[in-house]
């Protein structure tokens, strides 16, 4: 038995060394020729690898740097670089005749450059194509050339340099994985990476067979999800736009020929649309189905669902982008949408409450048109919000003196809005509304225009037509109390508004009033204006 045991030792011993020695009888740089010439063949573009080494243990090959020409079209700086390359080779037919039967490839901390031109080509486009026309590149061979069991890359960059942008879009930690790679046939992928600016990507589905005359037209289907994406600080939008947010997606993905069509739910925290906003203090999803399309770098948003809480909008339009510039073409529109599940978003739209308030119960409605560049939006249409209240704001005490000319008495306490509509403007500059009508319980009707700044300045010039019953302007004006309008301004901010009495104005409505009435004149009614303005307490002279 002992002698068994020595003889196995002793021939284990031999084993190892000899597996010790034969990357002696092997030099592994002598498959570095075949090896650049069977990868420059397929993919069409000159392939160098580094010094290779041999390992017996990991039956692989080796590199200690790759690097893959660029369409010289687009670029004379490589396409891709790598670190390193391990190629991992059969053992036996290696030993035996030197034959290399790859069994799968890694590449280690590879910089990928993509890189598109005004006419919206990309120097990836030519790659691995039988098509392929650039000059002085090696002519790929027909798709069915090259096939690996296992392609995996790991800690890769990416760099995304849209013709016109400002800066390449870089895109950190790509690990990808493929089984049965081939360019002649559909292929599992894996795929994940950092987003620019934070937030990641994950991607799982099948790519192929490659498109033999351009390869961004081959297909894709595969199942999309992003986390936390920062908008503001992707670099895809203008800092000076005010907008910004976090975004998570899921959606499925199907793409062939250079069109696509997504289908899925985009929930977007801390939206902010405006400079003058602040963010959401709600989430804001959108069930979206837009079919996009690559040459024309344009696609078109169909009929989707935005909720915010239980309300609901319809969007649709159009998107394209040209220069690094994208251009919106979309219509929002929603119909009793409840008020209560809209206020916490309002900040995000640039609509800044007086401080202390809040609105509570009610519907809102709107239907608005959006087009120009992201950058510097225009949006146009009209608002309605209806039976809601506004706690936290007393406008029936700011206007306590106004008030005496209803009959000595104004509701005090939240103020109950009927009816608010508008026209609205919204641009970089701020909001412009116009048509206003504004309807509170007790006081009455408010009409007029103005607009909001987008350092929230207010600068409205109103016109309130109040509910009649008597009081200082029944017993100076008679009848005529209900035919009296009081113009008046709201200036200072969104959040500390001022109401200012119109002087002129207010007199001139009065004494329009008393003329309306029988007078003969304004001399004849500069007494009784007179007197009203004692019993207001110089109500003309004074700010709210």
């Amino acid at each position: 038995m002992k002698r068994i045991l020595t003889i196995a030792g002793a021939a284990l011993g031999v084993l190892i060394l000899i597996l010790l020695l034969i990357p002696l009888f092997v030099s592994a740089n002598t498959f570095r020729p075949q090896i650049e010439a069977m990868a420059s063949q397929s993919l069409g573009r000159k392939v160098r690898i580094g010094n290779l080494s041999f390992s017996i243990f990991s039956g692989s090959l080796t590199a200690d740097n790759l690097s893959v020409a660029d369409d010289p079209r687009f670029s004379q700086s490589p396409f891709l670089t790598a670190s390193s390359l391990k190629i991992g080779v059969k053992i036996w037919p290696l030993i035996t005749s030197k034959q290399l039967e790859i069994t799968g490839i890694t590449i280690e901390k590879p910089v990928v450059h993509l890189i598109s031109n005004s006419a919206n080509q990309w120097n990836y486009s030519t790659l691995a194509t039988t098509g392929n026309s650039a000059p002085n590149q090696p002519k790929a061979q027909p798709a069915n050339n090259l096939s690996v069991a296992k392609l995996n890359v790991t800690h890769g960059e990416v760099t995304v340099a849209g013709a016109g942008a400002k800066a390449p879009s870089v895109y950190n930690n790509v690990q990808l994985e493929t089984t049965n790679f081939s360019l002649a046939s559909a292929f599992p992928i894996t795929l994940s990476l950092d987003l620019p600016g934070g937030g990641t990507l994950n991607l799982t589905g099948n790519v192929g067979p490659l498109n033999s005359t351009d390869a961004t037209l081959t297909p894709l289907e595969a199942d999309v999800k992003i986390d936390s994406f920062d908008i503001a600080k992707s670099g895809f939008v203008d800092p000076a736009s005010g907008i910004g947010g976090l975004v998570d997606l899921t959606n499925h993905l199907s793409a062939a020929n250079a069109k696509a069509h997504l289908k899925g739910v985009a929930t977007i925290r801390n939206l902010k649309l405006a400079t003058n906003g602040a963010p959401s203090g709600v989430p804001i999803a959108m069930d979206f189905d837009l079919d996009y399309s690559l040459p024309q770098t344009s696609g078109v948003l169909n009929s989707s669902l935005l909720h915010i809480g239980h309300a609901q909008a319809n969007v649709n339009g159009t998107f394209a982008s040209q220069a690094a510039v994208t251009s919106i073409d979309m219509t929002a529109a929603g119909q009793g949408m409840p008020i209560d599940d809209l206020v916490a978003a309002l900040p995000a739209f640039g609509v800044i409450l007086p401080s202390g308030s809040s609105l509570h119960g009610g519907t809102m409605s709107m239907n608005v048109h959006a087009q120009g560049p992201s950058s510097a939006l225009v949006a146009a249409g009209n608002i309605g919000a209806y039976n809601t209240r506004l706690a936290g704001f007393d406008l029936g005490s700011k206007l306590s003196t106004v008030a005496k000319l209803t009959g000595g008495h104004a509701p005090t306490g939240d103020t109950q809005i009927q009816q608010f509509t508008s026209n609205i403007n919204y641009s970089p500059a701020g909001i412009q509304a116009s048509n206003i009508v504004l309807v509170v319980t007790g006081i009455g009707q408010v009409t007029g225009s103005g607009t909001l700044s987008a350092n929230n300045a207010l600068n409205f010039h109103l016109v309130a037509q109040l509910s009649s019953g008597g009081g200082v302007l029944g017993g100076t004006l008679g009848r005529t109390a209900s035919m009296v309008k009081l113009p008046f301004a709201v200036e200072g901010t969104a959040s500390q508004p001022k109401i200012i009495p119109d002087v002129g104005g207010a007199m001139g409505g009065v004494v329009s009033g008393l003329l309306g009435s029988g007078a003969k004149g304004a001399s004849s009614a500069a007494a009784p204006v007179q007197q009203l303005d004692k019993k207001l307490g110089g109500f003309f002279n004074k700010k709210y």
